[in-house]
């Protein structure tokens, strides 16, 4: 008794009541309301403890699911480092995508929907290979009909249009469904789109699936960022047998472009029956103005969950000014010249963001902090994903986990052209599709006998046969980081473009815990098909609004504060994200909140935004802000 009193008072060691009341729940299904900064990564790990050693729960049963990988990286060192001390292994910790991936995987006998193996197309591939192809196919003039089809397709995935009655008789051009499936049956990928929807379609239909393991308690952080396909399959995990304990705030729901809405939180009780109803209260990240302002604006949603959050106790002051300037090159001046300023105080780079709706007008502002000597941090998996020697290193990583991957083999024909031009791929193409087979087959036949294809027959041997010298000189190197040095070392002569792509894999393989080489591969696949983004040593960061989601700084600029952005064109049925979206933004800073607009944008800029075809230069404070009592600065 007197260990088991032990083992409580060291979990909830430093928690609130409403952090202990959540932390202490199993019984029932529950949501956990979680406003920004008010600990909700401390209560999911401390739960995971309590349901270990209270509880006594295997890890292996327990299932926590995030929106992003970074957010699944960070829990998972989280959980790792709290359960290290007891010898105890850390339960599942993924993306949503990661795990429909897994199951799919692991029941891939019996799904027969997949071309097998089950190869996910990344952004690049879809944009370069799949949509133009497709494009060919379908005789269409522009790439934009095809990207149409696509969003459209992922759509029907996303809010389960697709399970109607008559669907494919509705879809905008039927012929696009048969020409996809046909590109599958060559190149044999899975849009990424496509993986929950086919997890959640098994589930329901496929009486041989089961999961890879029955998991008693399922965890997921940023339950509102999920649509209605997902939240479908929760509910499957539900009726499994697990126990639902979800955390979000249905302020900070702003992904309805993929068709997440922040109902699916607010009518979680209605849907679990007898779920818990839980909050965490004390916002420990925004001083008070700053917490305030955004409150002002959150609250301008009738339909929003009411919440008691409140700064801490001991929350400084904070300060939110309002900044209006003449134009665009005032704005860079203004900010510029206050960022350094700080900074010269004694502030961080690095604790310091900016943050806009549009990032094309960023231009001006990067120009001006550079001018002043201020490092800016990039993206860095945006920098580095269309560049040509990113590509040639993930399709050699592919080819050695899978020598038959046929997009891979294909990205390398595009990359390296060597006489391999738009005819021959035409003619590998034709030969594929009228033979059957995949395009690696098809391309081994032309391997050994290069007369099938009289007019490139010779040029495509001599091409695979270098492929095949190229993963020969790697196939016997097993650690990962070794293999990525090797790579990047023999294929990547510029020496800051081998740094950053070596970085970056070997970064990537430390975050999902990739020790082998398929792991790392399938790691790239799931990614978010949004960039994440972590801040730079000293550097100013500088994020698009929605990239800066669960990051946190010192002080935070919110650039281009016009209606003209937010809501901008989104001033219809999206115009909820838009308010949840600026709410978000504003609630990373801790100490200091800048907002800026201008009354003029000019040259290019005046055509950014929702404005007239011939563009606007006159713009105007977006209407979230207009009643807001900030203070104010005319500049």
């Amino acid at each position: 008794m007197e260990n088991e009193d032990k083992i409580s008072n060291s979990i909830l060691e430093g928690v609130t009541p409403d952090q202990r009341k959540a932390i202490e729940h199993v019984t029932t299904h529950a949501r956990l309301l979680a406003g920004p900064g008010t600990g909700k990564t401390h209560v999911l790990t401390r739960k995971v403890l309590w349901l270990v050693l209270k509880q006594k729960v295997a890890p292996k049963d327990i299932l926590a699911l995030t929106f992003t990988r970074l957010a699944a990286a960070q829990l998972r060192r989280d959980l790792a480092e709290v359960l290290k001390p007891h010898d105890l292994e850390t339960p599942v910790v993924s993306t949503l995508h990661s795990f429909a991936l897994k199951q799919i995987l692991f029941n891939s006998n019996t799904i027969e929907e997949l071309p097998r193996p089950v190869r996910i197309a990344d952004d690049w591939e879809e944009r370069n290979i799949i949509q133009e192809d497709l494009k060919k196919i379908l005789e269409v003039s522009h790439i934009n009909e095809v990207q149409d089809l696509i969003s459209r397709l992922s759509a029907d995935w996303e809010t389960l249009k697709a399970e109607e009655a008559g669907w494919i008789d509705s879809f905008p051009n039927p012929k696009f469904i048969g020409a996809l499936q046909q590109h599958k049956t060559v190149y044999g990928e899975t849009l990424r789109a496509e993986l929950v929807y086919k997890l959640k379609r098994t589930l329901d239909q496929n009486n041989e699936f089961k999961l890879d393991n029955e998991y008693k308690y399922v965890l997921i952080d940023e339950y509102q960022d999920l649509n209605a396909c997902d939240l479908s399959v929760i509910r499957s995990l539900s009726v499994e047998g697990a126990k639902i304990f979800v955390v979000g705030d249905d302020d900070q729901s702003i992904y309805g472009f993929r068709y997440a809405s922040p109902v699916g939180i607010r009518q979680f009780p209605e849907i679990y029956e007898n779920a818990e109803r839980l909050q965490l209260v004390t916002c420990y990240r925004c001083d008070k103005t700053i917490l305030q302002q955004a409150e002002f604006v959150a609250n301008q949603d009738t339909q929003r969950l009411p919440k008691m959050t409140k700064p801490r106790d001991d929350a400084e002051d904070g300060e939110v000014v309002l900044i209006q300037c003449a134009d665009q090159d005032k704005e860079a001046s203004i900010v510029a010249a206050k960022i350094k300023q700080l900074i010269d105080e004694g502030i961080p780079a690095e604790k310091i963001v900016i943050l806009s709706r549009s990032g094309a007008i960023l231009g001006p502002i990067k120009a001006q902090l550079i001018s002043k000597g201020v490092s800016v941090s990039a993206s860095l998996e945006d920098e580095l994903s269309g560049t040509k020697e990113f590509r040639t290193t993930l399709s050699l990583l592919r080819l050695l986990v899978d020598e038959h991957d046929a997009l891979a083999i294909r990205t390398l024909i595009e990359l390296e052209k060597n006489g391999l031009g738009e005819k021959c791929l035409s003619d590998i193409w034709k030969y594929s599709s009228e033979k059957g087979v995949r395009l690696d087959v098809a391309l081994q036949e032309i391997k050994n006998n290069p007369s099938i294809l009289p007019a490139s027959g010779q040029k495509i041997s001599v091409f695979l046969k270098k492929i095949d010298d190229r993963l020969n000189n790697l196939k016997s190197i097993e650690d990962v980081p070794v293999l990525i040095e090797k790579i990047t070392t023999d294929y990547i002569t510029d020496e800051s473009l081998k740094e950053a792509i070596k970085t970056y894999f070997i970064k990537l393989a430390t975050e999902i815990g990739a020790d082998k080489i398929d792991k790392l591969v399938k790691g790239v696949s799931t990614s978010s098909e949004m960039i994440e983004q972590e801040t730079a040593p000293n550097s100013v960061s500088i994020l698009t609004m929605h990239q800066a989601k669960g990051l946190t700084f010192d002080v935070c600029f919110i650039v281009g504060a016009e209606d003209e952005f937010l809501p901008g064109r989104n001033d219809t049925e999206s115009i909820g994200d838009e308010r949840r979206l600026l709410y978000v933004s504003m609630t990373r800073a801790k100490h200091k909140l800048y907002i800026s607009y201008c009354t003029k944008r000019t040259g290019n800029q005046k055509f950014y935004g929702r404005v007239p075809k011939g563009g606007q230069e006159n713009r105007k404070l977006t209407r979230f802000l207009t009643d807001a009592k900030i203070k104010k600065v005319n500049i």
